[in-house]
């Protein structure tokens, strides 16, 4: 039976998505690591119970970071996976978290470098995980991963998100690309954003 689509909680995208991301998706949700991008997850940390592990600031500086924002969070699980962390430790860690949970990995860039057969392990295990409780898998990528790595996030993800960012002399344009839909159609055109301390749509210019 057909799931139905959850809300990523900025308007905008969900009618370019026809309502969301179909429940069960993993999403790769790629951007330059000096953008705002993480708003886009903080959006859809608001939308459900959401379990957000981090591979780069500690909870408490997470943590810090929920508490400052303009925008409404939720109330997010927060975990940290220090670098040695092995997967399987991870893995208990998704394992624990309720069958209302949605996944948010920030950033994946820590474990794109490590083993890419146990890496790739890793996300069908994730991948199983958010299908079975009908929930979302997102993976915050920064940048580019010369490893070989993102080929295996980027392969892995039902949907890929890519935020790029075009500073000219006089402003700072910004546009989100849905580049890959599996089972459903990719966007044609960017969907032109706002990052500031909120994400907004951006109706100033054209950036086609």
């Amino acid at each position: 039976m057909e799931r139905g689509r959850m809300e990523t909680g900025v308007d905008v995208v969900d009618d370019y998505l026809d309502g969301g991301i179909p429940a069960g998706s993993l999403v790769a949700v790629v951007a330059p690591p000096q953008t705002q991008s993480e708003l886009l997850l903080y959006r859809v940390t608001a939308q459900r119970q959401t379990l957000y592990l981090s591979t780069l600031r500690n909870e408490t500086s997470v943590k810090r970071a929920f508490n400052r924002q303009a925008i409404d969070v939720g109330n997010p699980m927060v975990a940290y996976a220090e670098p040695d962390t092995p997967f399987d430790e991870i893995g208990d860690v998704v394992g624990r978290a309720n069958t209302e949970t949605n996944i948010i990995v920030d950033t994946a860039n820590t474990l794109e470098r490590r083993d890419h057969a146990d890496y790739q392990s890793f996300l069908n295990k994730l991948h199983t995980y958010v299908q079975r409780t009908g929930s979302l898998g997102l993976l915050h990528c920064h940048g580019t991963d010369p490893t070989g790595g993102r080929t295996v996030t980027l392969g892995m993800a039902d949907i890929v998100f890519e935020l790029r960012r075009d500073v000219t002399s006089s402003e700072i344009e910004t546009a989100l690309l849905v580049s890959k839909f599996r089972g459903g159609s990719a966007l044609t055109e960017p969907i032109k954003l706002e990052l500031t301390d909120d994400v907004t749509v951006d109706t100033s210019r054209d950036l086609a």
